[in-house]
């Protein structure tokens, strides 16, 4: 393998690693009955909207890092 692929293959694991509890999030909610667990719905949302702003964070690193080289990757 060609060191851009292997580049290419990190940067994807990686990705698909920040995602994975968003994606767990939205299997609990698939799960949730709205008229039963109304509240409960409002705090999985809340912890969406902030794993999403950190996998955004991440996101940006990982792809800064990808970039400019992984000095900049912990920023």
């Amino acid at each position: 393998m060609e060191p851009q692929d292997l580049e290419n293959l990190d940067l994807k694991s990686a990705i698909i690693s920040a995602f994975r509890p968003i994606e767990q999030l939205f299997k609990i909610m698939d799960t949730t009955a709205i008229e039963v667990d109304g509240a409960i719905l409002r705090s999985y949302a809340e912890i969406g909207l902030e794993l999403t702003g950190n996998f955004r964070k991440k996101l940006e690193n990982l792809l800064n890092s990808n970039q400019d080289g992984p000095e900049n990757a912990d920023r």
